[in-house]
């Protein structure tokens, strides 16, 4: 009996261990070990609503991200913007720049991971459009 008790205190204690809104419960991998590699777009909603179309123009969008902490965005065939990422608690910060011959692209972009498996990754931009991206690891 004091086992089975045992058992179940430890069942509980592991499911909430959730380090993200949406899992997974447990993983043997750090977030900076799953986070780390080539991600692509999959679908983008605004409130719920898909509009991947809308707001890719129909390009494909890939973040890769290197344990050296730096990263990659790519978007189509335009030219990559290079930065460098970070992680706190479970939001990964992100300072982008671009400098090129038409003009300079500095951004800094802060997305909260609701959920961060080897396989996918659903983060969210907090604003008013309530932005969810929804990416496979490629």
């Amino acid at each position: 009996m004091r086992n089975a008790w045992i058992l179940t205190v430890a069942v509980i204690f592991i499911a909430s261990c959730s380090k993200f809104e949406d899992g997974p419960a447990i993983s043997f991998r750090s977030k900076e070990n799953r986070l780390t590699g080539k991600w692509k777009l999959m679908k983008w909603t605004e409130k719920g609503e898909d509009v991947t179309l809308l707001r890719t123009d129909s390009n494909e969008i890939f973040y890769e991200f290197f344990k050296e902490k730096t990263l990659t965005y790519m978007l189509g065939l335009n030219q990559p913007i290079e930065g460098t990422w970070e992680m706190e608690d479970n939001y990964v910060i992100m300072d982008l720049q671009l400098v090129s011959e038409v003009g300079n692209y500095i951004d800094k972009d802060t997305l909260m991971l609701k959920r961060l498996t080897n396989k996918e990754m659903v983060v969210f931009y907090d604003n008013d459009l309530e932005t969810e991206l929804f990416f496979e690891a490629q």
